[in-house]
């Protein structure tokens, strides 16, 4: 009787076992509940309203976790959200259009940023920055020209700049990929280029470091020779999104109302930039904020004449099919 009683026991703990197990597979903790998104980004302006949307709480009012790898350019984005290592992640749209027309896959959210660069040379150069545009760009003949990474996002949209300038970007300049980041601020102010694709968070830690620039263009706004251009937009894994599509439009709807609160309530943006450090204090993060946030108010709006506009900064001139890259409704939801 011993014998079968300890048998009936220890039937009994494995069935326990096994139902506990069960339950907390099935959701019975508060943690496997909430789905968890990864997501792949630049510390930029860019980040924004995934910041707001984090701060606000609007990710976890629609039960969402979402956990943050911050990179240093779009190359690695790219090749996170390609490979499924990030469910979603910021990057731009002319390079997202090449990894398409490469074989990648990627769904298109909404657009996160609109036109935030400029072009800066080294003021010892005594470039001319006066001079109009496009011919203000042909000073760079000769020159070498800093960008994050090779092949990225910057590559390719000054690439379409010099042309329109009259240069060969092949031949006419010598191309040097310096990072981002510290890495990019070190190599602008030690002279290793002479002019680079610039952004606000470069200029920023420039002037903090005391390393003087020319502007030589400024290609903020919808007014600035980009035109209704994208420097960032949301893109998803295409498995995630097609496998969890309930899932993308909480993501979506969350991140939709992190941009709106940047429009509308002061205190989004400064909060935003802060938590993204940009700025070193509070009251720096809402300097920056007054100063470079048009182009994070001002997008772009999502539709198939601005998707069309991209293709102007790609190399072959030819955008993916909107209605098969794009997730309907998730800039309206």
């Amino acid at each position: 009787m011993t014998g079968t009683g300890s048998g009936v026991r220890r039937v009994v703990v494995l069935v326990m076992v096994l139902l506990l197990s069960w339950t907390a597979g099935c959701g019975g903790s508060g943690e496997s509940r909430t789905p968890a998104v990864s997501f792949g980004g630049v510390r930029d302006q860019g980040s924004s309203g995934y910041a707001v949307a984090e701060l606000k709480g609007f990710f976890t009012q629609q039960g969402l976790t979402v956990s943050p790898t911050w990179a240093t350019s779009g190359t690695v984005l790219m090749q996170g959200v390609a490979s499924g290592d990030f469910d979603v992640a910021n990057l731009g749209p002319a390079q997202l259009y090449e990894a398409i027309r490469n074989g990648a896959c990627a769904r298109v959210l909404r657009p996160t940023q609109g036109a935030a660069y400029g072009v800066i040379a080294q003021t010892g150069l005594g470039l001319d920055t006066t001079l109009p545009y496009p011919r203000v760009l042909t000073q760079l003949r000769g020159r070498t020209v800093g960008v994050a990474a090779r092949g990225a996002a910057q590559e390719l949209v000054l690439r379409s700049l010099l042309t329109e300038a009259g240069l060969d970007p092949d031949t006419d300049v010598t191309w040097v990929a310096i990072g981002g980041g510290a890495a990019a601020v070190s190599a602008f102010a030690a002279g290793q280029v002479d002019a680079a694709m610039s952004y606000p968070q470069l200029e920023v830690n420039l002037r903090a470091t005391g390393a003087a620039f020319d502007k030589l263009v400024d290609l903020a706004g919808a007014n600035s020779p980009l035109g209704e251009f994208w420097q960032s937009v949301a893109v998803a894994n295409c498995e995630w999104a097609d496998d969890h599509p309930d899932l993308v439009m909480k993501f979506c709807h969350a991140l939709n109302q992190g941009v709106r609160a940047l429009e509308q309530q002061p205190d989004a943006g400064p909060q935003a930039f802060a938590h993204l450090g940009l700025g070193s204090n509070p009251g720096q993060a809402r300097s920056l904020w007054d100063r470079y946030k048009t182009p994070v108010v001002e997008v772009p709006p999502l539709t198939e004449e601005n998707w069309r506009h991209q293709t102007m900064f790609t190399p072959h001139g030819t955008a993916p099919a909107f209605s098969e890259y794009v997730v309907d409704g998730c800039s309206t939801a």
